[in-house]
């Protein structure tokens, strides 16, 4: 070897090893994806070398997951399509070449998971050369390879279905992503809260990051906006053209002229009109915010208002849209949460369970005030006990007159026995009058079917019981005008007299009910149609106000959280006025379902007026008018009504 080439040699040892002993470059989640980042036609409309600039929203979110970044969690609240997709995706393939670790990509189910990966990560496995190289495209590098999992050098990509308990189980890692919170189940099987358990696999990494996605959905059902009102809720701020003011886009502060074909901004400071065309000026200078800056869990929310021009809808467009909903419950959710990335709130959702109990008046339970004169009950059957509701009905007011529980296996026959007491025995109001229970509708769905069936059958009953159970077919009607009729004979025809299961239209019920609540809210006590008794326990406004109604679904869903699991307050509440406005009831209608005007005025004249002395006479009631007729049917027992 001659001197030259030993010096070369030995130059080239020196390369090698400074290069081993250089600092490790403090690169940036948002600087890899601009050097490396290749997107394909598969995820968008411009396809070519990713550039963060062209989405400026998404350069701090990015570089927030970067390694040397002391963010720990992040949520992002968004409305849909806005890019956070890609922007994980970059950080996916700035973990596999620059920072290997193992991470794991939760979806809301399998399938979406297959979906997700078919669309968003295998084209950064063939477009992204650097990525493309590690991984040798889509072909395995080994058998380990497959729909749940990537391995690559340093580190392993797990891909999972939220909805599997199996999932959560025996997996640590460094990186966990939740995207589509809000398609996640409320609970995993027996194991409980997803966003916990994913938490728990990040126990065995001191510099975990947690990131959480989702478009929202309704208010207090949402996992995303829970997650985000517990972060520092950063929103991005834009400065206006004219009087340079920063401010976060709202928008009640969108106007438009239709006719026009004009839509602009008024800036909230300086009441400037901001055309769009401002769009790209304002975005070059603008910045995130946050709203709660002591809270150390970094939160960010997304939505179209802010969006880049021609990477989401122009403002003209969602102002025709929206304007295009009308009515239309389930359009306007949908654009509130894709396009605002807010949640929907329904109007009783501003119901609380804590100010409904404020409402609570100072008579007693088991009290019948001036002015009910007639009463209801609805019963919710559990395995070891029957809840009750009591109902009060008069000409302008609802009571609930009691509210109880009957202990006890309801196998057992002394459960019913004590629930026929219960029905049988009258309560006496201030002037000395019994008002007796008019009417009881009993839950035979999911709980004691047969043991239902059994006890609105005794022939030892002196009111109407109905069998009842729950039914979204019917809308419009608090309940179905006609029954179905299970017995039948060996011709499949009803026996006469046999046993009926009548149909409540629950959705129509809860609407009602609930929105009575929202309107009686402004009102002092006296004017409210719905009155509380004086010793009802939170549990009891809590399980009141246990549900939401879903437009899209156009069903009530119980809301999230453990102290919404008890919904018998509101179930028995719906069956006790259903039973009340049922058509062999029919309190303070005529039989054809019309209001009759004096119905209550009638009553009142002979369950409010004082008794006579002792030793007198009782006076002779009027006769009705019409002919008494027997309804059967109600349950194998009779009902005698007058007929109008």
């Amino acid at each position: 070897m001659n001197l030259a080439t030993a010096q070369s040699n030995v130059e080239y040892c020196y390369q090698l090893i400074l290069a081993a002993s250089r600092p490790r470059e403090r690169l940036t989640v948002s600087r890899w994806a601009d050097k490396n980042r290749w997107l394909s036609s598969k995820q968008g409309g411009e396809p070519g070398r990713w550039r963060t600039s062209r989405n400026p929203i998404l350069g701090e979110i990015m570089d927030a997951l970067s390694l040397y970044s002391p963010v720990r969690e992040m949520v992002i609240m968004k409305s849909s399509q806005r890019g956070i997709t890609e922007a994980v995706v970059n950080w996916l393939g700035y973990i596999i070449d620059h920072a290997p670790s193992p991470t794991m990509v939760f979806m809301p189910t399998l399938e979406s998971r297959d979906t997700w990966k078919v669309q968003k990560l295998n084209p950064l496995f063939v477009e992204t050369q650097c990525i493309r190289e590690i991984l040798g495209g889509l072909r395995s590098r080994d058998t380990a390879n497959s729909k749940e999992l990537i391995d690559f050098p340093g580190g392993i990509l797990f891909l999972a279905g939220g909805n599997s308990p199996n999932s959560y189980a025996q997996k640590s890692v460094a990186n966990l992503v939740m995207d589509d919170l809000d398609r996640f189940p409320e609970e995993i099987g027996k194991e409980g809260d997803p966003v916990a358990l994913a938490r728990g696999r990040l126990k065995a990494f001191p510099r975990s990051k947690l990131v959480l996605i989702s478009t929202p959905t309704i208010k207090g059902a949402s996992l995303i906006e829970r997650e985000f009102e517990d972060s520092d809720q950063r929103r991005y701020h834009l400065p206006c053209p004219q009087c340079g003011e920063f401010q976060f886009l709202k928008w009640s502060h969108v106007q438009s002229d239709i006719a026009k074909r004009t839509a602009w901004y008024e800036c909230e400071h300086c009441a400037h009109h901001i055309e769009e065309h401002y769009k790209p000026q304002m975005l070059d200078s603008a910045k995130w915010i946050a709203t709660v800056p002591e809270n150390p869990r970094r939160g960010y929310h997304v939505d179209d208002l802010a969006a880049p021009i021609g990477l989401g809808p122009t403002w003209l467009e969602m102002v025709r849209e929206f304007a295009g909903i009308g009515d239309d419950l389930g359009k306007r959710q949908t654009f509130i949460n894709t396009k605002l990335g807010e949640t929907w709130r329904d109007e009783t959702s501003s119901l609380k369970p804590h100010e409904l109990a404020k409402r609570m008046e100072d008579t007693a339970m088991r009290t019948i005030p001036i002015g009910c004169l007639a009463l209801s009950v609805g019963v919710d059957t559990q395995d070891q006990w029957l809840a009750l509701t009591t109902l009060g009905w008069g000409a302008n007011h609802l009571w609930i007159v009691d509210y109880s529980e009957i202990k006890g296996d309801t196998t057992n026959r002394e459960v019913w026995d004590e629930l026929e007491m219960y029905l049988h025995t009258p309560l006496k109001n201030s002037f000395g009058r019994a008002i007796r229970i008019r009417a009881a509708g009993v839950d035979s769905r999911g709980h004691r079917g047969e043991q239902v069936k059994q006890f609105v059958t005794r022939s030892s009953l002196r009111i109407p019981v109905f069998s009842v159970q729950g039914s979204t077919a019917r809308l419009g009607r608090p309940i179905a005008v006609n029954p179905s009729f299970p017995d039948r004979n060996r011709k499949g025809k009803p026996l006469v007299g046999g046993y009926a299961l009548w149909n409540v239209g629950t959705e129509y019920c809860k609407s009602f009910l609930l929105k009575r609540l929202v309107a009686d809210e402004p009102h002092a006590p006296e004017d409210r149609v719905i009155r509380f008794p004086a010793g009802l326990d939170d549990d009891y406004f809590n399980g009141l106000l246990s549900e939401y109604y879903d437009p899209i679904k156009k069903r009530y869903l119980p809301k999230k959280g453990a102290h919404h699991k008890r919904n018998e307050p509101l179930d028995t509440l719906v069956y006790a006025w259903a039973i009340g406005d049922h058509k062999q009831i029919a309190l303070g209608k005529y039989r054809n379902g019309r209001v009759d005007p004096h119905y209550w005025a009638r009553l009142a004249q002979i369950l409010e007026a004082p008794l006579p002395p002792e030793g007198a006479p009782a006076p002779v009631p009027a006769a009705p008018t019409g002919r008494r007729v027997i309804n059967q049917g109600v349950g194998g027992g009779f009902v005698n009504r007058w007929r109008r």
